[in-house]
């Protein structure tokens, strides 16, 4: 483009975007109208004149069973969300003289973090940036990637085990893997435990990922096959399974109480040798962060220091 010549309007406006983008997350016509406060009629036609605009099909419309994205559709929606972010940060610098941030933060963690950081981070956003509110999302790590991929999410709180390369990440603190007993097993006075000592006991075996690939790689490493007598994807009843004397865990230390919500007792220990220490990571795509999410990755800074006391080990 010649210098000093303006860019040629776009094709298409804000207010088809924001269609697109709300029937794309709605599955139907008739509910992203909902949320828009708008006609069913008025809907449509803004995607038929975006995919007009764009000189393609975005949805498939199916009778009965809501809207499809098209493969154009599927590629075209992260860009939509993006350009509808950075039209939200143009109005809301203009509208709050340019010193406060305002609007959605889209932020996912992973079954186990959540409950470690979410809370902590929706109170400290609040008090730095009023003007920022955060929408959570909790899955298991693999689903979390694939939502931070489509765009629809700004930011992932997850550990560092399979992460894709090209995702952008800041490592906020780091924790280990430890052994997890019931207090009357007869190690758990042991200041630390081998893992070979376990091998013939049963184990019970948290079944989310990345967990599940973390502790299957540390038997691996051990030389040892595991004899899972139970797998749960919950982070309580795994602990209350081991409390009750099913078998032993591996879990990254937590400094929580020892009690079981169902009245059992279980015993965090080391390893020994010590494992690598895993890094919790704030993770985002590669693209420059809007202030508003650059933001709530500063928050996030601010607390990395209360989270490394309650998940590591003082060495």
């Amino acid at each position: 483009m010649p210098i000093g010549q303006l860019p040629s309007p776009a094709p298409y406006t804000l207010r088809q975007l924001e269609c697109f983008v709300s029937v794309a997350d709605a599955g139907t016509i008739s509910a992203a109208a909902a949320a828009l406060h708008s006609s069913d009629s008025a809907v449509s036609e803004a995607v038929t004149a975006l995919e007009k605009a764009l000189g393609t099909t975005l949805i498939r419309r199916q009778r009965a069973r809501g809207v499809t994205l098209t493969s154009d559709g599927l590629a075209v929606l992260p860009v939509a969300r993006r350009l509808l972010m950075q039209a939200e940060e143009v109005v809301a610098v203009v509208g709050h003289g340019g010193t406060s941030l305002a609007g959605v933060v889209r932020v996912g963690a992973t079954v186990t973090l959540a409950p470690v950081v979410l809370a902590k981070l929706m109170v400290e956003v609040e008090r730095m940036h009023p003007g920022i509110s955060l929408e959570l999302s909790v899955a298991d790590q693999p689903r979390l990637l694939e939502m931070l991929a489509d765009g629809n999410l700004d930011l992932l709180i997850g550990f560092d085990i399979d992460v894709p390369p090209e995702l952008e990440r800041e490592a906020l603190y780091s924790t280990v893997a430890s052994v997890v007993l019931p207090a009357s097993h007869p190690l758990a006075s042991r200041r630390q435990v081998r893992l070979i000592e376990l091998a013939e006991e049963p184990m019970v075996l948290l079944d989310i990922a990345p967990s599940r690939v973390h502790t299957l790689e540390l038997m691996s490493m051990t030389g040892i096959t595991p004899r899972i007598a139970f797998r749960t994807d919950n982070y309580e009843l795994c602990r209350s399974l081991v409390g009750r004397g099913q078998g032993y865990t591996l879990l990254m230390w937590r400094n929580i109480a020892r009690e079981t919500w169902d009245g059992g007792e279980v015993v965090f220990l080391p390893i020994h040798p010590a494992p690598r220490d895993v890094s919790v990571l704030v993770l985002w795509r590669h693209e420059h962060l809007s202030a508003r999410v650059a933001a709530v990755v500063d928050s996030l800074r601010a607390l990395a220091a209360s989270l490394v006391g309650e998940s590591s080990y003082t060495r």
